[in-house]
């Protein structure tokens, strides 16, 4: 199957349009998970908002963790070469915002003498996907994370592991949770870290097993109501609270970007998605995914751009600008994906005619 080949059988699968969508509608809450939302009731909302980091993990083994193998191998190796493209393209912009960023601020020289040199900044990076102490990058360890998971899935292809992918999945459910929400509850300790935050391990590929389950049985779960998906949004929602309060109650509070909740949260909009395929054809259906895409490789590059250029420009802005910049950079962000979209479509459009 050549690239033309792969990309008809995209377009031919019904569930691609309603999954792009899905995409671009979670985007917001990326956005306020990494930027903030305004108001008094904000940071419940960012917290809640980490519903949609699990979502798109699903998304991307339902369509390429796909029963046919030959199929498979191919879409993730292309999944693969356009995750890591990604990923270096970030990787330089972020080196380099950071960098213009810390000189601006004076800072450049008490990050490189104190702490960007150690050893553990660069386990932290390969290992954890942390960029700390850079203060721009936490964007970043989910393209990585999800490339680490592509390799891992690309091995274990080969070496014909994917009757283990069960075991794997309830092994890995497991550390997640000892490792992330509940590590002061099991007294988790691991080179002085009190929790490992998401990751490969954690995140990507169990999330991404789980989409590859609901591709192989897609025709049973879809046979529940639409509205059952509603409730089990709420239900995740309902949980995701309980568990918050009882680890902020008891003092086991030490990680709380993933709960048990969010994942079912997360089920439950993949499978909204999914349930009614989107059968017309618009702008939105066919760039959704590009839009989704550039949006969230812009997402901090352009808060610190719009951050600098305000404290130039009118400093006594800078205030109101921190606390809407994830409403002012999704906008500017959206906007910017859009004109890409139609500069392509130009560029490809004069291309035609010569």
């Amino acid at each position: 199957m050549n690239s033309t080949e792969l990309t008809e059988f995209y377009a031919k699968d019904k569930y691609t349009r309603s999954a792009d969508l899905l995409k671009f509608f979670l985007m917001p809450f990326v956005f306020i998970v990494l930027l903030g939302f305004p108001g008094k009731y904000g940071s419940y909302v960012a917290f809640y908002s980490n519903f949609a980091t699990p979502a798109f993990f699903i998304l991307c083994g339902f369509f390429t963790l796909v029963p046919d193998t030959d199929k498979q191998h191919k879409k993730m190796k292309r999944a693969l070469k356009r995750a890591v493209v990604l990923l270096v393209a970030m990787f330089v912009t972020y080196i380099l915002l950071n960098l213009i960023y810390l000189a601006y601020s004076h800072s450049l020289s008490v990050i490189t003498s104190n702490e960007i040199m150690r050893k553990r900044t660069l386990f932290n990076f390969l290992v954890l996907n942390i960029w700390f102490p850079l203060p721009m990058g936490s964007s970043i360890w989910f393209i990585q994370s999800l490339s680490y998971a592509y390799v891992f899935f690309i091995l274990a292809e080969k070496f014909k592991l994917s009757r283990f992918y069960v075991p794997l999945l309830i092994l890995l459910t497991a550390i997640m949770l000892v490792t992330g929400e509940f590590s002061a509850v099991f007294k988790f300790s691991f080179l002085g870290y009190d929790y490992i935050p998401g990751g490969a391990v954690t995140r990507a590929i169990p999330y991404m097993l789980i989409g590859m389950l609901m591709r192989k049985h897609v025709d049973k779960f879809l046979k529940f109501k639409t509205f059952h998906f509603i409730i089990l949004f709420f239900v995740g929602l309902a949980m995701s609270v309980v568990e918050f309060e009882i680890l902020r109650r008891t003092g086991m509070l030490v990680y709380a970007a993933h709960m048990i909740g969010f994942g079912i949260m997360a089920i439950s909009v993949c499978c909204i998605a999914l349930k009614k395929p989107t059968k017309k054809s618009n702008m939105l259906t066919k760039h959704a995914r590009h839009y989704a895409k550039r949006m969230y490789a812009f997402c901090q590059p352009c808060s610190i751009i719009v951050w600098m250029v305000c404290n130039i420009i009118r400093p006594d802005m800078l205030y109101i600008v921190t606390r809407y910049s994830s409403i002012i950079c999704f906008a500017v962000c959206f906007a910017l994906s859009v004109l890409i979209s139609l500069m392509k479509h130009a560029i490809a459009f004069e291309n035609e005619k010569t």
